[in-house]
């Protein structure tokens, strides 16, 4: 590795100096030359060279976030997409129309897509999101960005409804989850008004209120409570402690998305 600083420097020193010396002139001393019956000495120039060329390549790798492997709860953001694969579908389901019916997809069409359960509210966005991470358990938790399929809540049925809502994530469950469940309530207040939070679509979360109503998000990201209609619904996936990732790749909705490994 110092060998090919070295060569870089020699490189350097030839174009700003014009004069031209052979590799045999760098000593542990420092270089000198003769300009105009002078000797120039270049021991600084030398050693800022080298420190320049070092501090270079470490904001190289830094802004295009290089790594041979990290553990992904270490350079994920909230927000960050992340290269998760559910799935396909092996049947087809109609949107559903009664309590407790989940539907609006086709098989063989990937889990990671989203559906529109009303055609002029249809998600902005497919894939899968980091929600958010803990640095103590080294867990990273991550939220279908979209919605992939849709689920009808009836009025009456709210704690069968979380319950239903909660065990359709498991379905969503691949060798990097630790553990699935619906999004709730404490996940939207923790979001504020982003991207995440509002998708551009209706979604119901696994938090009741009372026995007839469930909360709910509108398409603009605000938060109310509904029952009788069917609206989109949002896995979470925990994933398993120490995940490894070795960079980005685009995902299959060419999002910058974290590759698991």
């Amino acid at each position: 590795m110092g060998g090919g600083y070295l060569l870089i420097i020699l490189v350097l020193l030839v174009v700003t100096n014009g004069i031209t010396y052979g590799a045999s002139q760098l000593t542990s001393d420092g270089v000198s030359y003769q300009k105009n019956g002078e000797t120039i000495t270049v021991t600084k120039a030398l050693d800022d060279l080298i420190n320049t060329s070092l501090t270079k390549i470490d904001e190289l790798e830094a802004k295009a976030k290089i790594y041979r492997y990290a553990e992904l709860v270490d350079v994920v953001e909230i927000g960050d997409y992340v290269n998760y694969d559910a799935g396909k579908w092996s049947t087809s389901k109609t949107k559903p129309e009664s309590q407790g019916q989940f539907g609006g997809y086709n098989a063989n069409t990937s889990k990671n897509a989203s559906v529109a359960c009303y055609e002029e509210t249809a998600p902005k966005y497919q894939g899968w999101r980091v929600l958010s991470k803990d640095t103590n358990s080294r867990t990273v938790t991550i939220i279908h960005a979209g919605q992939p399929e849709c689920y009808y809540h009836a009025s009456g049925y709210s704690d069968a409804s979380v319950e239903l809502l909660n065990k359709e994530a498991e379905q969503y469950m691949n060798t990097y989850a630790k553990s699935a469940r619906s999004i709730i309530g404490d996940d939207i207040n923790s979001l504020g008004g982003n991207d995440l939070r509002n998708i551009g679509s209706e979604y119901w979360l696994a938090s009741k209120n009372g026995q007839y109503h469930l909360y709910m998000v509108r398409a603009s990201g605000g938060e109310a409570w509904s029952h009788t209609a069917a609206m989109g619904f949002r896995p979470v996936i925990v994933l398993k402690s120490e995940t490894l990732t070795n960079g980005k790749i685009k995902d299959q909705f060419n999002n910058d998305a974290w590759k698991l490994i």
